[in-house]
Order: C-alpha cells, then structure tokens, then sequence
C-alpha cells in the first residue's frame, strides 16, 4: 500500500473572485468587488469598508493590563512626604529611608517587624496603634510596591522620636553646616526644633555635627595622608620655606606620622627686618583624634604685637626636641 493511498485527498474550494481595489480618492477606504452568484444577470457588489466600523482588539499594552502606579520621588521636601498604596520605589533601602522620614514627619515611632531583602513589614511601636506598611517587589516592571496600607494613627504624636537617628540628624546637617561652618550645637538644636519638630539630644548632635564635618572636611587620617603633599606646594608657593616632616618606618604599611616643623620665607624675613631680637617658644595639647601638642615660636614686633615665626606638630614635649626646635630657630 502506497502511502498516497492513505492520505485523504479533499477538494480545494473554487475562488470566490472577490478582488480589492484601491480607493478612487485619497481619503476614501478601498474597495472590495464580491461577485453575486444569486444574480446571474447583475454585476458585481462593491463594498467599501469605513474606518469608524473597524475595531482593534485590546493588545497587551492596554491601559488594564498595566496599570499607572504612583511613583517615589526622593527629592521630595520635608513635610510633604506621603504614602500612597501601590506606589513603586527603586529599592528596599529608599523604601526604609522614605518610612524614616515619614515617620518623623508625623512624630510618630516606627518599627521595622520584618525586614528581608525583597519585602519589609513596618508598623507603629504603639501595641493598640493600626498604622501598618507592607512592602514587596514586583517583577513586571522590576520596582517595590507598597501592597498594604493602613495609614491611621491612634497614638498621640511626640517630639521625641526612635526614629530620629544620629545617621538621619548627621544627613540633615551637612547642607546648614556648609552654608554656616561656625554652627553651635545649640543652634542646631533650635533649628531642629523649628524645621521639624523634634528634639535632639545634646550627645547625638554631638556626634553628627562630628560626622557631618567628616562629609565636608574629610577625617583627621585622611588630612595626615596629605601632609607630603600639603609640604610640597608649600615650598612651591613660597619659595625659601623650611618644612620638615619626620616619620618612623613600619615593618608593614605606611610610616607613621612623627613631627613635623614648617617655618615659612616671609616670616623669616618679617622678624629679620621688623621684630625685636627675641624668640619665645610655647607649646598647647592638640585635642583631636591622634592627640600630640601644638608648638610655637612668636616673637615681638614694633608694635607691640605678637608675630608667628615658626610652628611645629610632635607627640610629646621632651628635652631633644627642645633642643632642636632652638637649633632650628637659630638657624633662622
């Protein structure tokens, strides 16, 4: 048996002899010629299609599908913070931050329950108080979404809040200490007050005026890296300068910072020319992070007045650098 013998063989339909032609005007729809078998003496029927009846089924990208969510804006200026269900964040940690800030916008406390990387329980730390957020996140587009909200206190507010943290105080303040650099700590503390009414402990404003200054000074380690280089342009700058820095050699790293004397060429010239012929050297405790002392070599001009000749960093005041600080300033 031949394999075309299995096969059913069906009969393919005679043509139909519809034909489209194009339109007769530019802004007409073509045409379509059908072919009238009912009627042998008449012609063919033409169709002609309008755009108004024609209907394009729903696609993927349709407004159901994919819905618009609210998003996240991290610019968005202190007291005009909100919470909206369904908006979409970037990531978990803008997520947290937005919590944080919104939290102390309301002064009220908030407690993170569960905490996992791609999905977060926070509610109020009043027991009886309902306040509750849920976050998770979302494939299609990839983003965190708020999928519960209950945003309904019952606690009463407070000024003093757990959320308040030296990390948040230390952000605030880098933009105020730039445009102030001499801000008390008590100034700040009634700025805090007034800006968003919280109280700051006087320890925390301690500690992030500190780190608020590392963000815009750099820290005392990495200034003490610099000192070869400070040193260098030094003498380039003035010319005829003594700078000295001394250091003891480690077995593994850098050497470690050891003293250092820096005298520059006008102050030379200045109690050379217009100072009596006097030195007087006097020292004072550094009280940063490395500690060691601070000394001195002024003397008195016509007027009077103290004039710096020359000025030194060491770790402690003993009889050989005493001796060698005159040494130097003989030479002078």
């Amino acid at each position: 048996m031949n394999a075309s013998q299995g096969c059913r063989h069906h009969p393919r339909p005679p043509p139909s002899g519809q034909k489209i032609l194009p339109p007769r005007e530019e802004n007409q729809a073509p045409r379509v010629v059908v072919p009238n078998q009912n009627d042998p003496d008449g012609g063919p029927t033409e169709y002609q299609y309008q755009s108004e009846e024609l209907q394009t089924p729903p696609g993927s990208d349709s407004e159901d599908e994919n819905p618009v969510f609210p998003q996240h804006n991290p610019d968005t200026k202190f007291g005009k913070i909100r919470l909206e269900l369904g908006m979409e964040f970037g990531t978990m940690q803008q997520f947290k931050d937005e919590i944080r800030n919104y939290s102390i916008q309301m002064g009220r406390e908030a407690f993170f329950l569960k905490v996992e990387p791609h999905r977060c329980r926070v509610i109020c730390y009043n027991e009886t108080c309902p306040w509750e957020v849920y976050c998770a996140r979302r494939n299609q587009p990839p983003s965190y979404q708020i999928k519960t909200l209950v945003d309904e206190h019952t606690c009463p507010r407070s000024n003093r809040s757990r959320s308040v943290t030296c990390k948040w105080v230390s952000e605030e303040l880098i933009g105020k200490i730039r445009i102030c650099p001499n801000l008390s700590q008590k100034d700040a503390r009634d700025m805090f007050k007034v800006e968003f009414d919280i109280c700051v402990g006087e320890r925390m404003m301690f500690r992030a005026m500190e780190k608020a200054k590392d963000v815009i000074e750099g820290t005392e380690r990495e200034q003490y890296l610099m000192l070869r280089t400070y040193l260098n342009e030094l003498r380039k700058a003035n010319p005829g300068s003594s700078c000295h820095m001394g250091t003891t050699p480690q077995p593994e790293g850098l050497p470690k910072f050891r003293s250092l004397y820096i005298c520059l060429d006008a102050c030379k010239r200045g109690f050379k020319q217009g100072c009596r012929p006097f030195i007087c050297l006097d020292g004072a405790f550094l009280k940063g992070y490395f500690g060691g002392q601070l000394l001195t070599a002024v003397a008195q001009d016509a007027n009077n007045h103290l004039f710096p000749v020359a000025y030194g960093v060491v770790d402690a005041e003993t009889k050989k650098i005493g001796k060698n600080s005159l040494n130097i300033c003989w030479q002078i």
